[in-house]
């Protein structure tokens, strides 16, 4: 298909707590692994769902997934669904972000604006969403890990078995890291003291 539209859906949370788990890194340069997935054809999109972290069940986390949100949400064409953490489980439970990512799906699957998506997720209860995407022709090719504990089989089902592995070099090829901060010029930042 000459002007195939890809769209890629992630599942902020799934995708972050898989890298640590298995390659010990934290967050992904999501754009540059997109256009990476998309090898050239059009990238339509990429549709991004995650839950801010409670801050009391940890502030470093809760600040780093700040910094990473802030930076994600400046990439032109990506579509941040926010989702939110319920405090009536124990421990909290993520709530939002596979229906705000899957009514996505089947929306843009319905206006045809999308073609091939690529889903980063292992979590199955996606499955009825990408069987409407199957149903209507569109191609789904799950993208998570290939270990015992996180492998997406139920969603590869579903995807007709297409499927890529988010190997340790890739990972590390596409690891993000937070910006460094500036060191300050010699001198500022304080009251002015007499030299001597």
């Amino acid at each position: 298909m000459d002007n195939e539209q890809v769209v890629v859906f992630i599942d902020g949370t799934n995708l972050s707590k898989g890298l640590k788990e298995c390659y010990g890194i934290e967050r992904l340069d999501i754009l540059a692994y997109s256009k990476f997935l998309a090898k050239g054809r059009t990238l339509r999109g990429i549709y991004y769902a995650e839950a801010p972290y409670l801050q009391e069940r940890g502030i470093n986390s809760y600040r780093n997934q700040m910094i990473y949100l802030a930076h994600i949400r400046k990439i032109k064409g990506l579509v941040y669904r926010k989702g939110y953490y319920s405090k009536w489980t124990t421990p909290p439970t993520e709530k939002m972000t596979d229906v705000n990512l899957a009514v996505d799906m089947v929306d843009l699957c319905h206006r045809n604006e999308c073609d091939t998506a690529f889903i980063i997720s292992g979590d199955a209860d996606l499955c009825p969403a990408i069987d409407v995407l199957v149903r209507e022709g569109k191609k789904v090719i799950i993208v998570y890990f290939d270990n015992a504990k996180r492998n997406a089989y139920a969603l590869r089902k579903h995807a007709g078995g297409l499927f890529m592995n988010i190997t340790r070099t890739v990972a590390e090829k596409f690891k993000w890291e937070p910006p460094k901060k500036e060191p300050e010029p010699e001198g500022s930042g304080g009251t002015m003291s007499k030299m001597t």
